[in-house]
């Protein structure tokens, strides 16, 4: 969650033992109902 209240969508991977962020962006409303739902 974004420090404004938004549901965030977020991409990453695992290399080396680091967590890298590929990308993130706001949910859509699928995703938050998701999210939201448990």
């Amino acid at each position: 969650m974004a420090s404004t209240g938004q549901i965030l969508a977020v991409v990453h991977t695992e290399r080396h033992g680091k967590t890298r962020l590929i990308s993130a962006r706001r949910a859509t409303r699928q995703e938050r109902k998701i999210y939201e739902d448990g």
